[in-house]
């Protein structure tokens, strides 16, 4: 059967393809309207600008040429500049010349150059991934896009079908794709990735069957984090935290600093050149959610909450798996009927290492663990006056321990097992009291003499060891790894995860995980 086609893509690509079309169908007499010079085996090439000439072409088409012939615009934009008028005619013999063995075969650089009527009658072709999300092969036009809107894959026909996530379905903000995700995944995610700056939209990913579905993707500088199954628990309660402060976060920049009605309102301020801070739209992709939920039933009222917000705040949801989640009482718009076009597995290794360096990297929804971050954490490295480092995952930030003693909260505690760090906590608080320190006394041990007339600060191996009025005034408290996690004054669990290494710990009244600087 005789198909009218369209070549989409660089003009190397689109060279090798027509060469081998060409060479498979020696018979085939083509008539070509393009420019410059051209190993193409064709019967004759007639310049845009040679309008006599191309007309001449252009009705002998139109009359009925011989079954066989094949007419070939070369590169529609440069033609169609040189003669308005040539849609019409090529739509007609299009739409008419495959029943007499007539063919149309035109190039493009790219989708939107060649109009819709004519579209309807060509079948599409893109010559390599990049020609499907309309990217040149140099990368040179990368992040020209700010509509959160990629190609997944082709239709029956060949041309580009679209995913756009600012698509909500009844106030949701969310896209479902069944099995067999891998290669549509990659498609929208590489072309999201290619064609969007980090500035604009950033992405986060949950792996939670360790498929290896985003593997390869986290080199982009556009990934804010990616998760497996196989991560610790501690990490995945982080980032259940770190969610709900990213939710918190953009509602504060949103409605309260920026008094914007939605992400919307907010990006064209930014773009208008209001004082605003910079906040691109976050695409968050759960594979296999309901293993997320039950492994984490907590995260079931985090992704309700970003599924249902999202969209007036820039996050966007995208689950993938066998089924949609039970857990979640709602139902959002499943992905577009697409075919991936190709393998994409070679670009998915090479693209996201080339776009490395291309912009600033995303925005970090959860800082790594204190204990990950620093061997060695010393007061030079700190502001005069603090202690330590106190890990807030909510907040998406670290912030100083500084010790605050007042009229009612008089006291301290430095509480772990033998070899944790206490002693040189005590030296280290020293340290940082300066001319305060005749006001402390600090003692190493609760067993000495006391003097209620200044701060006290002792050191002891479990809690029951601190005095009563000690605990009962606390202005800080440094729970380090106890013998004995049950016995924590701050939480079990946490306590549990307190690494058994000198420096790190729990703090009091944060209740968060802190590390102490070396004297």
């Amino acid at each position: 059967m005789i198909r009218n086609f369209a070549v989409v893509g660089p003009w190397q690509a689109a060279r090798d393809r027509l060469t081998a079309a060409l060479a498979a169908a020696p018979d085939m007499a083509v008539y070509r309207i393009g420019r410059g010079a051209d190993p193409l085996p064709v019967s004759a090439t007639f310049d845009p600008s040679d309008q006599p000439g191309c007309r001449s072409l252009l009705d002998w088409f139109e009359r009925g040429a011989p079954s066989g012939a094949v007419l070939l615009v070369d590169d529609w934009r440069l033609c169609f500049e040189q003669d308005p008028g040539l849609d019409r005619v090529v739509e007609w013999i299009a739409a008419f010349g495959p029943s007499r063995g007539v063919q149309v075969v035109v190039t493009a650089r790219d989708w939107n150059d060649l109009p819709d009527r004519l579209r309807r009658q060509l079948h599409g072709e893109a010559t390599d991934f990049l020609a499907l999300h309309g990217v040149d092969t140099d990368l040179g036009n990368k992040y020209q896009r700010h509509d959160l809107k990629a190609a997944v894959g082709v239709d029956e026909r060949g041309w580009p079908v679209y995913l756009d996530i600012s698509v909500d379905g009844d106030g949701l903000t969310g896209t479902y794709l069944g099995p067999h995700r891998g290669q549509k995944l990659l498609s929208a995610l590489l072309g999201l990735m290619v064609t969007h700056s980090p500035e604009d939209l950033n992405f986060g990913f949950f792996d939670m069957r360790s498929t290896g579905i985003f593997d390869g993707l986290s080199a982009a500088p556009h990934v804010s984090f990616a998760l497996k199954s196989e991560d610790e628990d501690e990490l995945f309660e982080r980032f259940q935290e770190g969610l709900a402060g990213e939710l918190d976060r953009r509602q504060q920049l949103v409605h309260t600093k920026g008094r914007c009605r939605n992400f919307t309102d907010y990006q064209e301020r930014l773009d208008a050149g209001d004082d605003l801070d910079p906040l691109a739209a976050l695409l968050i992709c759960v594979d296999s959610a309901e293993v997320l939920i039950e492994r984490h039933p907590g995260f079931q009222n985090v992704l309700e909450a970003l599924t249902r917000a999202g969209r007036v705040l820039g996050i966007h949801l995208l689950y993938s798996g066998d089924a949609f989640p039970a857990q979640l009482p709602f139902k959002i718009p499943e992905w577009p009927s697409a075919t991936p076009p190709y393998d994409f597995a070679e670009w998915a290794e090479m693209l996201p290492h080339a776009l490395a360096g291309s912009a600033p990297p995303a925005h970090q929804i959860v800082l790594p663990p204190l204990h990950k971050s620093y061997a060695d954490l010393t007061l030079e490295m700190l502001p005069p006056g603090a202690l330590g480092l106190v890990d807030k995952p909510f907040e998406q930030r670290r912030d100083v321990l500084v010790p605050g003693f007042t009229e009612e909260l008089r006291h301290g505690a430095i509480v772990g097992k033998p070899g944790t760090g206490k002693s040189t906590t005590l030296r280290t608080l020293a340290t940082v009291l300066g001319d305060d320190l005749a006001r402390c006394q600090l003692l190493d041990g609760p067993g000495e003499p006391l003097d209620p007339q200044r701060h006290i600060v002792v050191t002891a191996r479990s809690w029951d060891q601190v005095p009563p009025f000690i605990r009962n005034s606390l202005a800080f408290g440094i729970e380090f790894r106890l013998d004995d996690p049950a016995t924590s004054l701050v939480d079990a669990r946490q306590a549990a995860r307190v690494p058994d290494r000198p420096g790190f710990c729990l703090s009091v009244p944060h209740r968060l995980h802190a590390q102490i600087a070396l004297p």
